[in-house]
């Protein structure tokens, strides 16, 4: 691993991003559009139900987060298997880790330029939840590691299976967070869900969310449980990711990907 391929690599990233208009929309425009929605919603709802409306927004804000830190890594890679340019990066000498780490270094910048515009964007809906600005760190830095792990694992199942499932790289998030309990206490979920529930990398993140809207604070267990959570996911995706490259070669898939 070489950190002046690495900076290769993120600089060829932001060369394609800021040259494929769409990136830029889907990368800006959802997010921004979807905390206005929600940011309208939270004002309305002053009247009937204050904490709910704040629910719904601050949970949005870590969900938008989420999906901009996941899937900017997997789109860059899914966009150079369909360009056919995957063959070229590595016969130039990059490693299967230079590679994703320069895909998760990209991505943690755009989704913290993305996650700074919606906050300054809710704090003219919400101020009150940035009361607590320690606790939103907290929040952003658990989320951003619980998505660069699932950046790497959906890396890993891209290489695995080819082409025809690139969808993976911007659905399988939506998946997690479903089982993860966004807006309401996993004891809502059928008991066999619950089960699932309590080991998705973003349920105590979520947990930890509203809790911040209803009593003021994470929570030191909230904390801990989700940080454990997504260390273990962190910790575990990357020799998945290795031996799914490992496998690749041997039967031939990374060619075909290429």
């Amino acid at each position: 691993m070489k950190l002046n391929r690495i900076k290769a690599l993120i600089y060829r990233d932001f060369l394609i991003l800021t040259r494929a208009k769409w990136r830029i929309v889907e990368t800006i425009y959802f997010p921004v559009t979807t905390i206005l929605i929600w940011g309208f919603f939270a004002l309305y709802s002053e009247t009937i139900a204050v904490q709910a409306g704040l629910i719904v927004l601050i949970v949005n804000i870590f969900w938008n987060f989420a999906y901009i830190a996941q899937s900017t890594a997997n789109m860059q890679i899914m966009e150079d298997i369909w360009a056919g340019s995957l063959k070229q990066l590595f016969l130039s000498g990059i490693t299967e880790f230079d590679y994703i780490i320069a895909r998760l270094v990209t991505a943690t910048i755009m989704s913290l330029i993305v996650m700074a515009l919606i906050l300054g964007i809710s704090f003219f809906f919400t101020p009150s939840i940035f009361l607590k600005p320690g606790e939103l760190a907290i929040l952003t830095l658990v989320t951003l590691i619980g998505s660069m792990a699932l950046s790497v694992i959906i890396a890993s199942i891209n290489v695995s299976t080819g082409r025809e499932y690139g969808f993976f790289a911007w659905t399988v998030l939506q998946l997690f967070i479903l089982l993860s309990a966004p807006f309401n206490p996993v004891e809502l979920f059928p008991k066999f869900l619950q089960y699932i529930s309590y080991v998705m990398p973003f349920t105590f993140i979520f947990e930890g969310a509203r809790n911040l809207v209803l009593i003021g604070q994470i929570g030191n267990d909230i904390f801990l449980k989700s940080m454990i959570s997504v260390t273990v996911y962190f910790i575990i995706g990357w020799p998945i990711y290795y031996l799914a490259f490992k496998r690749a070669r041997r039967t031939g898939i990374l060619a075909k990907l290429s």
